[in-house]
């Protein structure tokens, strides 16, 4: 039996660069395609050792998974402990989603009964990237639906707002879409809702944000009669479906996120005033920003004993 290095490995290369994209878009994170092709050739070099009986223990389960991380790793860079679990699973599940639907449309489109057909299958270029196609369409339609609500499942964080020697604790979700900061660009704006919020603020501007309509938070701000507040309010410039658009913000004087990793803390942010509700089937209070989770000061915590 002949084997063709050449065409293993540019067989795998391909494969490896369509499974690495799909996973990325299944776990809903960016890619740099000069990380993706070298990890995608670093898969392709793994497929050719398999036919060195010397290197047999790579393809064992345990030096499977170890490659699979060292692939991952290689194509996305580490993160944190939780997103490199997250794209290892992505990374599998796309990866039984494209091999079982090649697989299937391999049989779906074999014309002899199996007991004639014996283990043939017919394996041309046309009927792969035919299989590939539907493994494509299957990853997207089914794999980021699942990833997204695993993802999602885990994204919610306890927060600790502080203002002016009051705390408010918080449930908050990590948005990856939110890209609000404020006028000058140097703080992440975090969503919350203003019923939330009023317990945080004094009286009297919790009086102010009770009686006033939403729409008129910004114009008739002269009326609200806590100077100390006012002195920390900033507005900040958003996109809207109708279009550009301003919300009522403030100064907190910090903001501290428990996180897997440790109490993410900081004093560089704005919170910004919702007016609505975020969501019914899992009620939130605030949208969180990524930069409080990746560029936060992290410190770890640790247990004293007497």
């Amino acid at each position: 039996m002949y084997i063709y290095a050449d065409v293993v490995l540019i067989v795998n290369c391909i494969m490896n660069s369509v499974i690495l994209v799909l996973t990325a878009h299944a776990a809903g994170i960016s890619y740099s395609w000069k990380r993706l092709l070298p990890a995608a050739l670093f898969g392709g070099v793994y497929a050719l050792s398999g036919i060195f009986p010397e290197l047999a223990v790579l393809y064992s389960i345990p030096g499977k998974l170890l490659m699979s991380v060292v692939l991952v790793l290689l194509a996305f860079g580490y993160r944190t402990v939780r997103t490199t679990l997250v794209l290892v699973g992505a990374f599998f599940i796309v990866s039984f989603i494209l091999g079982g639907a090649t697989l299937g449309w391999l049989y779906f489109i074999q014309t002899e009964a199996p007991q004639q057909a014996g283990n043939y299958l017919d394996m041309s270029w046309s009927s792969l990237a035919a299989g590939s196609v539907i493994a494509v369409m299957l990853v997207t339609l089914i794999a980021r639906r699942l990833m997204g609500k695993m993802i999602r499942r885990r994204n919610f964080y306890q927060v600790r707002i502080e203002y002016n020697g009051q705390n408010k604790d918080v449930t908050g979700m990590l948005d990856t879409g939110n890209n609000l900061y404020s006028l000058l660009g140097n703080k992440p704006v975090v969503l919350l809702c203003w019923q939330s919020a009023i317990q945080l603020l004094g009286s009297q501007a919790a009086g102010y944000l009770t009686s006033t309509s939403p729409a008129a938070w910004l114009s008739n701000l002269h009326e609200c009669q806590d100077a100390a507040w006012l002195a920390r309010v900033e507005v900040i410039p958003c996109q809207s479906v109708g279009g550009k658009n301003m919300l009522l913000g403030f100064r907190p004087d910090g903001i501290s996120v428990r996180t897997e990793d440790g109490l993410a803390y900081t004093t560089e942010v704005l919170i910004g005033l919702y007016d609505g509700v975020f969501a019914s089937d899992r009620p939130y209070e605030a949208l969180l920003h990524p930069a409080l989770i990746t560029g936060a000061h992290i410190t770890k915590e640790v247990s004293v004993c007497a």
